[in-house]
């Protein structure tokens, strides 16, 4: 199975985990990290390091979820991008999270970040444009 580790700035990834379980329950092979601004880089990078590795333990692959493209959570995590086995997406969104969670199994590392970063756009709402063509 493919593992997921969400890491963002504060609580964020906490934050998503918990809204994502309250949804589909409790998940197997996923992780959030939090990197605040007192924490080490060393800190950090040990954490993400941890995660994906207790993630993706069966070999499947790890996927690695941040919040903002050249943010610290991004940076530290692009140390482990490894085609096949690591990739890594930006902007990371609640549905992202939960359709990676329940179409993980149908895929490979490669088709599942390519999915989810087509489908969190898409999840992408103006609830008045919707309105309005009604």
């Amino acid at each position: 199975m493919i593992g997921i580790v969400i890491v963002s700035h504060i609580g964020l990834a906490n934050e998503l985990l918990s809204a994502m379980e309250l949804i589909l329950g409790p998940q197997q092979a996923v992780a959030a990290v939090t990197i605040d601004r007192d924490m080490a880089v060393e800190v950090a990078r040990d954490e993400v390091e941890s995660a994906v590795n207790r993630v993706g333990a069966d070999g499947d692959g790890t996927l690695i979820l941040t919040d903002l493209f050249g943010g610290t959570p991004t940076n530290i995590s692009a140390e482990f991008l490894q085609e096949g086995v690591v990739e890594i997406l930006t902007g990371v969104n609640l549905p992202m999270v939960i359709k990676g969670v329940g179409t993980r199994s149908k895929h490979d590392l490669g088709g599942l970040a390519t999915l989810l970063k087509d489908y969190a756009k898409s999840a992408i709402m103006r609830p008045a444009e919707l309105l309005r063509s009604v």
